[in-house]
């Protein structure tokens, strides 16, 4: 007979839905809603304690147990753009994370920590926080050196814009192909795409930004003058392998945060199509242990 405390049940879950939680949002670039993923993580610690109840048996099965990642996705992520990629990330990490605990929790001999479908351990609790920090940590290593091995760089990072007041949160793909600079400054441009973008202008000249308008940059130029809201706003020539150049309709930023790192002033570049699938934004500069690196120019 197994003897269960829903105490050790409860914080066990909860903190592993939250690192999971975590995990998740960081390996997609989605902004960090701390105070969602411990409510949600919360959700998923009653729930593994609700599978011991009497009558409840049935949340163990599989159904349940989808039931109950989705309505935990709904909580920490309802809302996100990517909320159907951010719930399959976040079932894939956890099959992830189970292997991890369970390999932790054995070698420490914990025996099999998984009762009724829910993580459980008699082990003191220094043992458990190190093995769920550990799996943690382990999966983010992982999936991080995976990530930068991927396309260009595959590493999805969030951005903050702010224009004239505005604020708008984005996604951004770190694309070393991305080799346009700002001739003022010599600094990266952000390239983001016009239609993700629109609800960060002004409503007085949303109609001139469209994806069909900035298909002919110096009209829009034009007309943003004849408004007198042409401040801010450039022309910025770009070439492509393979395409003949053109030229962009480029504006300043108040400013623009990506990652961890603030920029003031920096200049956006208005792509009327798409940027790349599944994210708002490219940015041309890796952080890697502490050093930013420039784009290389194709």
């Amino acid at each position: 007979m197994t003897v269960v405390y829903v105490d050790s049940v409860f914080c066990l879950n909860g903190l592993v839905d939250y690192l999971l939680l975590l995990s998740a949002a960081q390996l997609a670039g989605a902004p960090m809603h701390r105070l969602r993923f411990f409510l949600a993580a919360m959700l998923g610690g009653g729930y593994a304690v609700a599978v011991f109840l009497p009558g409840c048996g049935f949340l163990s099965s599989l159904p349940g147990k989808l039931a109950s990642g989705i309505v935990m996705a709904g909580v920490a992520y309802g809302g996100e753009r990517h909320f159907a990629r951010l719930t399959l990330l976040l079932f894939a990490i956890s099959c992830g994370f189970a292997g991890c605990v369970l390999a932790l929790g054995l070698l420490a001999g914990a025996g099999n920590p998984v009762v009724n479908g829910v993580f459980y351990t008699d082990v003191n609790s220094r043992v458990l926080l190190i093995s769920a920090v550990a799996a943690y940590l382990v999966l983010t290593v992982v999936f991080r050196a995976s990530a930068r091995r991927s396309g260009a760089s595959g590493l999805m990072i969030p951005i903050t814009v702010s224009f004239s007041g505005r604020t708008l949160r984005l996604t951004a793909l770190c694309d070393t192909g991305n080799a346009l600079r700002d001739p003022l400054t010599g600094r990266p441009v952000l390239v983001v795409s016009a239609e993700r973008i629109a609800p960060l202008w002004p409503q007085v000249i949303r109609p001139l930004l469209t994806p069909g308008a900035l298909r002919s940059p110096p009209e829009v130029l034009g007309s943003l003058g004849t408004l007198g809201a042409a401040s801010g706003f450039r022309l910025l020539p770009y070439s492509a392998v393979g395409l003949e150049g053109g030229l962009l309709l480029a504006a300043r930023s108040d400013w623009t945060e990506i990652g961890k790192k603030r920029y003031e002033k920096l200049l956006l570049a208005l792509s009327p199509t798409s940027v790349g699938n599944g994210c708002d934004a490219l940015w041309g500069e890796l952080e890697k242990e502490g050093t930013t690196h420039a784009a290389m120019v194709k």
